[in-house]
């Protein structure tokens, strides 16, 4: 009986070490090899079966002389959900003011992750009166 077999190879990001990891797929499950502590088989293990990432950008925002506040995912998500999540970011045009941690879009797309403000940003200014 032949086996498939597939390799993938990552540098595990849990730790300062950076192990150079090598991943066997096979029909019998995964195979790490690399690792130097635990750690590295989960990193590789999520990664090679359900890879998920963050998410960072800025947003315009009404009624304030900065035009933009940048704004993050709660928590990761599955990759594949990043770029519906953008769209969803996209659409967002948040009126000043802005405080950090402020939750723009709660569990987006069902996520369970928050889209929230990374910067606190104030309103607009009244025009200066010259003396």
């Amino acid at each position: 009986m032949n086996e498939r077999i597939s390799v993938d190879r990552l540098a595990c990001i849990l730790c300062p070490i950076g192990c150079e990891l090598e991943i066997r797929r096979t029909d019998r499950g995964l195979d790490v090899q690399g690792q130097q502590c635990e750690k590295g088989i989960g990193f590789a293990t999520e990664e090679v079966l359900y890879p998920k990432r963050n998410l960072a950008t800025s947003v315009p925002v009404k009624g304030s002389e900065t035009r933009l506040v940048s704004v993050r995912l709660s928590d990761r998500v599955p990759r594949e959900m990043i770029f519906p999540i953008l769209a969803e970011i996209e659409k967002l045009r948040p009126e000043a003011p802005v405080r950090r941690g402020q939750v723009l879009i709660a569990d987006v797309l069902g996520t369970g992750v928050d889209v929230i403000a990374t910067r606190t940003i104030g309103s607009e200014r009244s025009p200066r009166s010259d003396p």
